[in-house]
């Protein structure tokens, strides 16, 4: 891991003090988004290094999230309270020497001021964000509390809903976790129960409840395979709000359980889990109130081989949705609709050469565009799969990001990385993927033609994506590894809507991206990272041109790990990508294809003492979509002033 990382964040297209990576997904129903404190999952590949809130624990053949996040404080009144935290945290670390209680959080401190493009308008846009975090230890127990303030906030609505955002007391001991409060947990790879936060996104899906996990080792008396038994289970409520704020926001009672049994010391696991939950959501229609209840039972099984150099993963869930929906003006009676998912991996790695397949066949609801039950049937926010396809840092390719449909694909993805070759590493990456049927385009859509195994990647009518991604990183001065060069190849095409009646005029884009970067040590506490990346693309939603041809430079100068400053210099020759015409995507029309011409922005941070880092940027960022893990947001164009102040202790 390089000690010299980059401030901007490419995957937003803007800079943040608190940029993070989360497993999330985008439909209909739950578009979703980003924990303060969170990492990229494991199990899938790194997309570079960026500066972080806090601290973050994952465990390794998944995705999960322990997320230490906790207080936060409105500015008025938090100064108090943040000085006498930081101020007492060293006099309760030395206390924890002898047994008693000692302490760990962070603070953060974001504000913006400029103007936003809404509808083709130019409008002023200020957010300020207080978001203090603690959690105090004593012996087996621990405290978390998160108090928070945003006011408005940047992503989303702000949140008001409660005193503490995040609040829990947990206990651990002799193998034995207890936990009340809010609660997270994950399943598996998460294809039928994963519930997290992901700030960045504003997706929150943990439960307010409690949970309990234990495990034990099976005597050799009994069974000699080395032999282990992991039980969990867990419970609660929350009120769910989806990244598009005009959705309504859906009241979700879960329940869940999961058995681990470990073979071999663990070198096989089978896991079997059952998830139930109950929501409820309302709809206003001017004058009437729409009502949907759902029941939803899922049973979800897996089994994770590692045998050394190889290692397999294989999870099956069915999701079995009863649900009511109470219209007043045209009531739909009680309907059934069982759907199923599939997530599987293959990995191969020996010194010189590591190779990943992946595969999903996601069905929990197939549907034609613009089927009426396209919400009702949807997966649940707490079903939070994996993507199966790369996260990636170069902006111009993460500005149209492909948004996983979870109701209905199936895909694939291949990565390779080669070692081989002293002082040189290569990656190579393909996915692809499409929906399970093709309609026609009558008032009643009709099945044309089906796919179940594979994706069709060479009809519209199956909504294909596909890419392709190379890269070869080289270690120029080999007595330095801050002293390297990457240069990167990527092609991409994504059909966003289809129109059965008239093929031609369905909407997709396509680009072609260049990319190089170079980090140089000029003196032993100084470097240099630069960033060029030239992208062709096409975009049938842009009028008239279709093509246009962007182009990002970034420049930044690090001294002494302490202080950080650059540049970033971004220009198009047509019109920004916007979004998308499918209506299941519309939230992504915020604003309008913006007219091209440069956007520029400088940048810097600096580090105060051990525990402080002031991130400021000011300028012009052009707009986009911000995907993490499969779950996407809509990135509006932004002009003005950043800043960022992130403490720890």
């Amino acid at each position: 891991m390089r000690s010299v990382v980059s401030c901007y964040d490419r995957a937003s297209s803007n800079l943040s003090g608190d940029y993070v990576r989360s497993t999330l997904r985008l439909n209909s129903s739950d578009r979703g988004s980003t924990p303060l404190i969170s990492t990229k999952p494991p199990g899938r590949k790194s997309g570079g290094l960026f500066f972080r809130a806090s601290e973050s624990q994952i465990t390794d053949g998944g995705k999960y999230r322990r997320i230490f996040e906790v207080v936060n404080w409105k500015i008025r009144s938090i100064a108090p309270i943040c000085l006498f935290l930081v101020f007492s945290a060293p006099a309760l670390a030395q206390e924890s020497d002898g047994g008693g209680v000692h302490a760990a959080g962070s603070n953060i401190l974001r504000f913006g001021d400029g103007s936003t493009n809404v509808a083709a308008q130019d409008v002023g846009k200020r957010y300020f964000e207080e978001i203090a975090n603690v959690r105090l230890f004593y012996q087996n127990l621990s405290i978390g509390l998160r108090y928070e303030m945003d006011d408005p906030s940047e992503v989303g609505r702000s949140y008001q809903d409660r005193n503490f955002r995040k609040r829990w007391i947990a206990y651990n001991k002799d193998g034995l976790d207890l936990q009340a409060g809010d609660v997270s947990a994950l399943f598996g790879r998460g294809v039928a129960f994963n519930i997290f936060e992901a700030r960045t996104l504003n997706y929150d899906s943990w439960l307010d409840g409690a949970s309990a996990k234990t495990e034990f080792k099976i005597p050799k008396e009994f069974l000699n395979l080395g032999a282990s038994i992991r039980v969990q289970a867990i419970e609660g409520i929350e009120d769910f709000y989806p990244i598009d704020t005009t959705l309504p926001m859906m009241h979700i009672s879960a329940r869940a359980a999961n058995a681990e049994f470990g073979f071999f010391k663990k070198k096989l696991l089978l896991g079997a889990s059952f998830v139930q939950a109950f929501t409820s959501t309302n709809e206003v229609f001017g004058r009437y109130t729409t009502t949907t209840n759902r029941q939803i039972n899922q049973p979800d099984f897996y089994v994770d081989l590692n045998a050394g150099e190889v290692e397999a993963f294989l999870e099956w869930t069915e999701d079995r949705t009863h649900a009511a929906v109470l219209n007043p003006l045209n009531p739909i009676p009680d309907t059934s609709n069982t759907g199923h998912a599939v997530y599987g991996s293959l990995s191969y790695s020996n010194p010189s050469f590591g190779a990943t397949f992946e595969y999903k066949n996601y069905a929990y609801h197939p549907h034609s565009y613009g089927d009426p039950l396209t919400a009702t049937f949807a997966k649940m926010p707490i079903s939070n799969p994996p993507e199966v396809y790369k996260d990636f840092t170069y902006t111009s390719i993460t500005r149209t990001m492909h948004a996983v449909n979870y109701d209905d694909e199936l895909g694939y993805e291949l990565d390779a990385s080669i070692t081989a070759i002293p002082h040189i590493t290569i990656n190579l990456n393909a996915s692809g993927s499409s929906t399970h049927n093709k309609y026609d385009a009558s008032d009643t859509p009709k099945v044309l033609e089906s796919t179940n195994l594979f994706p069709k990647l060479s009809d519209l009518g199956f909504y294909p994506f596909w890419e392709i991604f190379s890269e070869v990183e080289w270690e120029f001065d080999p007595a330095n590894d801050l002293n390297y060069a990457k240069f990167a190849f990527h092609r991409r095409s994504d059909v966003i809507l289809y129109r059965p009646d008239v093929p031609s005029e369905s909407d997709y884009r396509s680009s072609t991206t260049l990319a190089a970067k170079v980090q140089y040590e000029t003196s032993p506490t100084q470097s240099l990272l630069a960033v060029f990346e030239h992208q062709w693309s096409y975009d049938v939603a842009v009028q008239p041109d279709h093509n246009r041809l962007n182009e990002l430079l970034t420049l930044q100068y690090t001294l002494n790990s302490t202080f950080t400053f650059g540049f970033s210099f971004d220009h198009t020759t047509g019109a920004d990508p916007g979004a998308s015409l499918n209506s299941d995507l519309g939230f992504f029309d915020a604003w309008t294809h913006q007219d091209g011409a440069w956007k520029n922005q400088g940048f810097l941070s600096f580090r105060i003492g051990n525990g402080h880092t002031l991130l400021a940027s000011y300028g012009t960022e052009r707009g986009g979509i911000n995907c993490s893990g499969g779950i996407c947001r809509a990135v509006p164009p932004f002009q003005g002033l950043r800043l960022t102040l992130t403490s720890q202790f």
